[in-house]
């Protein structure tokens, strides 16, 4: 071969490799013109990775590049901004969300379908996931699950939890041996906990009961095997992060690639344990005020809410609807709680004035109910609920909502933007819940923006840590009633200290998307004296 062959040779395929360099480039930002064509305030995206490069880089969290993207957008009701190469609408005008979420929600009932029922069953079916007439259907089924009186039925499994959980703690103060597993440690008078550890373990022992009709311990058995695999379905970060990126990216390429969202071993564990479960109940007669229970009798038409009769002509629950649902209410409450928990203990710690005052709620609503907690007290707990209130203002478990467009839709703003079926929105919680405009010093913790004078200022569509509209999360009710109660047992015992270990000041991690910190939320608990608990 001479030179000259040997030079097209190379020629050929330094141009094949352009060629497919400027066709991948083509592909990775065809849509970039998308916002800058209708005359809509955008962030600028990068080639691929759109305007998530921040976080997938870890310069910033996922709550502060939102919040960052949401202040760039100020003076606009909305504007574009980009998840890899496709245009995603953020919305910042309250009113503008409330048109979307209540006023014209049959134009976007759905989230957007990243993982399907046929991709991953167990977790497509659930009802997060169901779109169109299919969720509208579930939602009628399952309300009559999450009713008041329900909830007052799973009350007495759940409050078990509350007394398992500080007795272990008592027991750990009296017979102290450390504890890896749990991560407990001692310094001084105090237990040094990781509470997310500690409250995490709570929860898995409260949706094993309140849910599934499972009796665990996960304090006293900490690697039993509900908490295990519970844990590592409820665990997005590493490897899982990459596949819920690679769902996000290309739903069918993972799809035909078979790569499950949730492990195979993991899905087979508690769809196993459901269908057991229900077996049993059926072949025995077994009833019991938990969560199966409901499903089984929505499956038989015999539900019913607090003011209507059963209704036999709602949607049919097959053995996988139940398993499915039940399976996403774990995974609704396992971390999501549990986070809940780790920052409002952390702000007590951080604010003791403010533990002082839970103490004494907490103290004289016991005394009157002759030491024992009723569902009425509980709620009846005012400042708790203002506590808890401004923890979820601070620290939202959903940092941002999707939704997606459903029928042809012109976005009522200025500009008015034509929006397609597919098309997809964000309503950035996090930002909306740290603007100053709605609520004045937004990084100060004060429970205070919640009490009875001042809540009817909080501006309508600014808050809403379980969501808006009728998409709005169906188990809120219960996970409340369970951060309640573990609040109450704990507190009612012990006192919130700081350690050398405690993460001052909050930093919200740079990995994943959850609401979380680095290191543990490491904090001391001390031993309240018979005199405080007197006072």
């Amino acid at each position: 071969m001479d030179i000259t062959e040997i030079l097209w040779s190379y020629s050929t395929w330094i141009l094949v490799v352009v060629g497919l360099m400027s066709a991948l480039y083509f592909y990775g930002t065809r849509n970039f013109n998308y916002f800058e064509k209708r005359n809509v305030a955008f962030i600028k995206p990068t080639a691929f990775i759109g305007t998530l490069g921040p976080m997938l880089f870890r310069k910033q969290s996922f709550s502060d590049n939102i919040l960052s993207q949401y202040n760039e957008m100020k003076g606009h009701a909305y504007g574009g901004l980009f998840e890899f190469s496709n245009p995603i609408v953020l919305l910042r005008d309250p009113d503008l969300i409330k048109t979307v979420t209540v006023k014209d929600f049959d134009n976007f009932t759905d989230h957007r379908a990243i993982v399907t029922e046929d991709s991953d069953p167990l977790w497509g079916k659930g009802i997060f996931n169901l779109q169109g007439q299919q969720w509208k259907d579930m939602r009628s089924t399952l309300s009559p699950a999450f009713t008041s009186s329900k909830m007052k039925m799973m009350f007495v499994l759940v409050t078990e939890c509350g007394k398992q959980l500080v007795d272990f703690l008592e027991k750990c103060c009296l017979d102290y041996i450390p504890d890896k597993a749990c991560q407990i440690e001692k310094e001084g008078d105090k237990l040094v906990i990781e509470m997310k550890d500690l409250f995490t373990r709570f929860t898995n022992d409260v949706i094993a009961t309140a849910a599934f009709g499972v009796t665990v311990d996960s304090l006293k058995k900490p690697s039993n095997d509900f908490y295990l695999l519970g844990k590592e379905a409820a665990n997005f970060d590493g490897v899982r992060g990459f596949i819920w990126l690679g769902y996000a990216l290309s739903p069918k390429m993972m799809k035909m690639l078979r790569i499950p969202l949730i492990p195979n071993k993991v899905t087979s564990f508690f769809r196993s344990l459901i269908m057991d479960t229900m077996s049993t109940r059926d072949r025995e007669g077994i009833i019991r005020p938990d969560l199966i229970q409901l499903l089984m009798q929505a499956k038989k038409g015999t539900l019913q809410d607090d003011k209507s009769p059963a209704n036999n002509d709602k949607a049919v629950l097959t053995n996988d609807d139940i398993a499915a649902q039940a399976f996403l209410f774990f995974l609704g409450g396992f971390d999501t709680t549990s986070t809940l928990l780790c920052f409002a203990s952390l702000q007590l710690t951080v604010n003791p004035e403010i533990q002082e005052k839970v103490h004494k709620e907490i103290d004289s609503t016991l005394k009157a109910c002759g030491g024992s907690i009723t569902y009425e007290a509980l709620h009846s707990m005012k400042y708790l609920d203002m506590v808890l209130s401004e923890t979820l203002r601070l620290y939202p478990p959903v940092i941002a909502m999707d939704r997606s467009c459903v029928k042809s839709y012109t976005l009522p703003a200025d500009p008015p933007l034509e929006m397609k079926p597919g098309d997809g929105i964000w309503i950035p919680v996090y930002a909306l819940h740290r603007d100053p405009e709605y609520f004045p010093d937004p990084e100060r913790f004060d429970p205070g923006r919640f009490s009875d004078e001042n809540k009817h200022n909080i501006r309508p569509f600014t808050y809403f840590p379980f969501g808006a509209g009728p998409r709005i999360c169906i188990g809120s009710r219960f996970a409340l009633m369970e951060t309640k109660i573990a609040m109450v047992h704990l507190l009612s015992r012990f006192s919130l200290k700081v350690v050398s270990k405690t993460p001052i000041p909050i930093q919200i991690t740079r990995k994943g998307f959850t609401m979380t910190v680095d290191g543990g939320f490491w904090l001391g608990l001390e031993r309240r004296s018979v005199k405080q608990l007197n006072e």
